[in-house]
């Protein structure tokens, strides 16, 4: 009768200090911090399991290799597969690099197992000798095909038989899941999400801190093993990030997020961390019932036809990732009869509003203390670029005085404490893209030198 294996011994480690104990307490013993201790597996368990040194890439024979073994050998790893999905592409610098770990997080609902599912059933249908294991740790494979059948019709092409190279993965068992993985191989993995599975050599629940650790460990040295690409879907929290200890980030190669509205179609996905492209790139999807609908043209959800050259509104030209788009700025002030005025803002931050607020009061004399003042930038997203600040104090301008600030002008620039209008990042990029998209005013640090000139 076969011996069964010894069960690793666990151990707990401090989440602030990295000190390990072997039994768990309130308090770590060592730093004092309070419910930091987290089970793993303790250090001397793995190094005896593993029996000596387990390489992070390629097989036992290549724990040391030379320059010339990487550039020839293991080549594969250089290369990128496309996804077929511009805007996704884009994000990840040309396509996906095999052996690549990649962690998505948003919000539930916002669309993740949307886009993955529609980039696996583009990839398979556009390479015939590929396959994929989707491991199907929150929704069963019927789920996920019912989601297949609305997408297939735009997605993949009808004659191809992506079908039999998708398999599903339905147990929440990371152990079994490596297993299969070293036996057939998969040339993309796809796990949804993170957080379900767990290890035998672990007690803690799925998702606590321990199993995610260890979950993830795991998955990162099988994918380094056999090159393969692997998406981790991950829960977010109520602040919006990813959930689980920093290392998981420190762990991948690439972190991405997907924002938006819940109760809007538009999607934004950036990176957060790229070890193979940049992380100021973003991609634009629409989500409907049929699946995620590459945005090519981002005038489309930040202009508002209606409203373009009225009082109140003024067009900002902003850098998104490398593309420089145009979106409206909408801006309203009506008195006030609160003893604290209200102030409200809609894609951008509050405190930006407080700033422009009191460089306009002082450099542009332009009194809104009694007033109630909002506003808003159109499309349902949060813009962190500088450059709109022109556009803001050009709306507030235009909004108080009752004058129109012109249809065909843009505003770009950056507004300083002493009113000064200074110069952005790519300023060349933008005013070519400004002149192609046919406005005849740009408005910037080379047209005006402080904000009291837009009066």
């Amino acid at each position: 009768m076969p011996k069964k294996s010894a069960k690793p011994k666990v151990a707990y480690v401090c989440e602030e200090c990295g000190a390990e104990f072997p039994k768990w307490s309130g308090q770590c013993a060592q730093c004092g911090a309070w419910n930091s201790l987290s089970e793993t597996i303790s250090s001397s368990s793995k190094s005896s399991k593993a029996g000596g040194s387990t390489p992070m890439y390629g097989t036992s024979e290549d724990v040391i290799v030379s320059a010339a073994d990487v550039l020839t050998k293991h080549a594969k790893q250089a290369q990128r597969l496309p996804t077929g999905m511009y805007e996704l592409d884009r994000v990840f610098g040309g396509g996906i690099v095999f052996g690549s770990v990649i962690l998505l997080g948003g919000e539930p609902g916002i669309g993740k197992s949307t886009i993955l599912t529609q980039m696996l059933i583009k990839i398979l249908s556009e390479n015939n000798k590929l396959n994929a294991l989707y491991v199907a740790g929150e929704e069963s494979p019927q789920q996920i095909s019912q989601r297949i059948q609305r997408m297939v019709g735009k997605s993949a092409k009808q004659e191809s038989d992506w079908q039999t190279r998708l398999t599903f993965f339905s147990s929440s068992n990371v152990d079994q899941l490596v297993a299969y993985i070293q036996k057939e191989k998969p040339d993309i993995l796809v796990v949804d999400s993170v957080q379900t599975l767990v290890t035998e050599d672990l007690s803690g629940m799925p998702g606590s801190v321990g199993q995610l650790r260890e979950v993830t460990s795991r998955l990162v040295s099988v994918a380094k093993q056999f090159n393969i690409p692997t998406f981790l879907v991950g829960h977010v929290t109520k602040e919006g990030d990813i959930a689980g200890p920093k290392v998981l980030e420190h762990i991948v190669d690439s972190v991405l997020q997907i924002s938006g509205a819940r109760n809007e179609e538009v999607r934004l996905l950036r990176s957060l961390k790229n070890r193979f492209g940049p992380t100021d790139e973003v991609g634009l999807f629409r989500l409907t019932s049929d699946g995620a609908e590459e945005i090519h043209n981002p005038a489309e959800i930040f202009l508002e036809e209606q409203t373009i050259g009225k009082p109140g509104s003024a067009l900002a030209l902003c850098l998104e990732g490398s593309r420089p788009v145009v979106v409206e700025v909408q801006a309203l002030a009506v008195s006030s009869f609160l003893p604290s005025p209200r102030r409200v803002a809609k894609g951008v931050k509050i405190s930006k509003l407080h700033l422009l607020l009191a460089v306009l009061q002082k450099h542009a004399k332009l009194d809104l203390s009694q007033h109630d003042v909002y506003i808003n930038v159109v499309g349902s997203l949060e813009f962190s670029d500088p450059a709109i600040d022109l556009a803001i104090a050009a709306a507030f301008l235009s909004a108080k005085s009752g004058k129109s600030p012109g249809k065909n002008t843009v505003y770009c620039g950056e507004i300083g404490l002493l009113g000064e209008i200074r110069s952005v990042v790519s300023l060349d990029r933008r005013l070519k893209e400004a002149k192609r998209l046919g406005y005849a005013d740009v408005i910037s640090t080379q047209t005006y030198k402080n904000v009291s000139q837009l009066k």
